[in-house]
């Protein structure tokens, strides 16, 4: 029944074939093990009660919100049951830029991509021990992946997360980072201080910074639910 040649299907990615036995050995049966390929060329080991049923999986099949695979290699999604540090990190990146639920609230995340080799979780893991900050990343809580200050060094639109565009920065200065960006509308504003004396900016957050300022006081002044702030008023550049 199990025999080479014999075509199957899999319960999730697609069609294999049998091509041979393998040397891995089961005490109640020597030949449990079969050596499988699938229809994209990739080859693994299954047992036959899996066979059966179709339980087998193609790790280079594109599961991970139909993008991302897990490939083959020495890097694990999982370690004792609990998924592995490189594995959140790669799966939440895959999940911001290409799961529809997810950007319906995170708006800002609509045509981020990830770079085609950082589909395949063993090249993503290989590439970031090269990035800026990987040891701190690896050794602690505290950092994140960033994409946004490369890709707005280097004027690259749309965002894109790639050995070239990311480095690991603590969460703190990601934080302060997206709070900025937050703040960069593409207007421009006008702040009138208490001896008249007029202002232009368009960041929000580092004039208030710079003005020793709130800035939650100053977008109430732009949107006119507050007057003014320590004697500053604030509009929209017309």
């Amino acid at each position: 029944m199990y025999f080479n040649g014999s075509e199957w299907n899999s319960s999730s990615c697609g069609k294999f074939t049998i091509i041979g036995k393998t040397d891995r050995c089961n005490r109640a049966d020597p030949y449990l093990y079969r050596l499988c390929k699938f229809e994209d060329g990739t080859i693994i080991e299954a047992d036959i009660s899996n066979i059966k049923i179709g339980n087998i999986k193609n790790p280079n099949y594109p599961s991970v919100y139909k993008v991302g695979y897990i490939g083959q290699g020495k890097w694990l999604g999982k370690y004792n049951g609990k998924a592995t540090k490189e594995y959140s990190t790669w799966s939440h990146m895959i999940r911001r830029c290409y799961s529809e639920k997810f950007q319906v609230k995170n708006p800002t995340y609509k045509g981020v991509i990830v770079c085609e080799r950082w589909h395949g979780f063993q090249n993503f893991c290989d590439d970031i021990q090269l990035l800026d900050g990987y040891d701190k990343w690896k050794n602690s809580n505290g950092y994140e992946l960033d994409k946004d200050i490369l890709c707005e060094k280097m004027n690259i639109k749309p965002k894109i997360y790639s050995p070239d565009t990311c480095i690991f920065i603590s969460k703190r200065d990601n934080l302060s980072e997206s709070t900025s960006r937050r703040n960069l509308t593409g207007l421009t504003y006008i702040g009138t201080s208490s001896d008249d004396k007029k202002y232009e900016f368009t960041n929000i957050s580092k004039f208030a910074s710079d003005n020793n300022l709130h800035n939650g006081l100053i977008h109430a002044c732009i949107k006119g639910t507050r007057k003014h702030h320590k004697g500053w008023t604030f509009k929209i550049k017309q």
